[in-house]
């Protein structure tokens, strides 16, 4: 466990340090005015703002119910010949607020990846990925009941996976799409959890990861857009072919169908851990949303 740890970490510091030294030359190619280099950086940064209002008159008095939850989706893309970085940042928060109850919260996650890559073969197009992904709650919350909060737990992996990496070329065109799959072995740790259901004999757990992450961007008219993204995560533990139901198993979907600055959008998060909970725990909502 320890040589599989210290392995991880000497890899985990390369990448990083190749990602910030890459990260760094292409915001200065950029900078210098060099149409080229701009094009090897692709970010977007999209916050949203989803509302459901109800009302109904009770004993004659109104009880209003507003529901509401904003989104971030943000990722960073740097490409050259030789190396690829990408990183991606998922933030959820919603309340539900009820006339003379207190406030409930609806939705609670930041989930935060970073993944440099570097192509090993050209036919077939194999390259070696080392995702490091990090999930946890934004403020002081209940979760099955019990207490969450800040890093509070805070679910950590890193996966170094062989696989493929595909996408459009991203140039004027209506629709763009990206794709990411690959299996490999992952390092997991669940930090400061508070839920204690599972007592392991590591601070770390390993096993075999699978990964795959889609998204897909299309104008199918000057005014009416539509966006997609999926990202299914299978991380194994202890005796991977026996045990399946241990596995860690979480899905990220998100679909929605915009007018302009305004849509419908569905949001889709389940994740099964038993460390966290006996049950799978699944967020879903359909709102209407506004973009910026």
């Amino acid at each position: 466990m320890k040589e599989r740890l210290f392995c991880f970490k000497w890899a985990w510091a390369f990448c990083l340090l190749s990602a910030i030294e890459c990260s760094y030359g292409a915001f200065s190619c950029t900078a210098s005015g060099d149409e080229s280099a701009e094009k090897r950086v692709i970010f977007h940064f999209k916050p949203k703002l989803g509302l459901t209002y109800s009302g109904n008159k009770e004993n004659g008095s109104w009880v209003n119910n507003l529901q509401w939850m904003v989104t971030l989706n943000s990722d960073l893309n740097y490409r050259r010949p030789g190396f690829d970085l990408g990183s991606s940042l998922f933030v959820q928060y919603g309340e539900s607020r009820v006339t003379g109850q207190s406030t409930q919260k609806l939705k609670d996650v930041v989930i935060l990846s970073i993944t440099p890559s570097i192509p090993i073969l050209k036919s077939p197009s194999i390259r070696l990925f080392l995702e490091t992904t990090g999930e946890t709650a934004m403020t002081d919350g209940t979760l099955q009941n019990k207490p969450t909060g800040l890093l509070k737990p805070l679910f950590l992996y890193q996966s170094l996976f062989l696989g493929q990496k595909h996408y459009s070329n991203q140039d004027n065109e209506k629709t763009t799409w990206g794709l990411t799959y690959g299996v490999g072995y992952a390092l997991q740790q669940t930090l400061n959890n508070p839920y204690d259901i599972i007592h392991t004999k590591n601070d770390f757990e390993s096993g075999f990861s699978g990964i795959a992450d889609f998204t897909l961007n299309s104008q199918l008219s000057k005014s009416v857009s539509l966006s997609f993204s999926a990202k299914l995560v299978a991380l194994s533990k202890e005796n991977p072919l026996r045990d399946f139901d241990n596995y860690r198993r979480s899905l990220l979907l998100q679909a929605g169908l915009f007018y302009k600055k305004i849509g419908f959008e569905l949001n889709y998060h389940a994740v099964h851990d038993l460390n966290l909970s006996p049950e799978n725990m699944v967020d879903r909502s359909l709102m209407l949303t506004i973009r910026f």
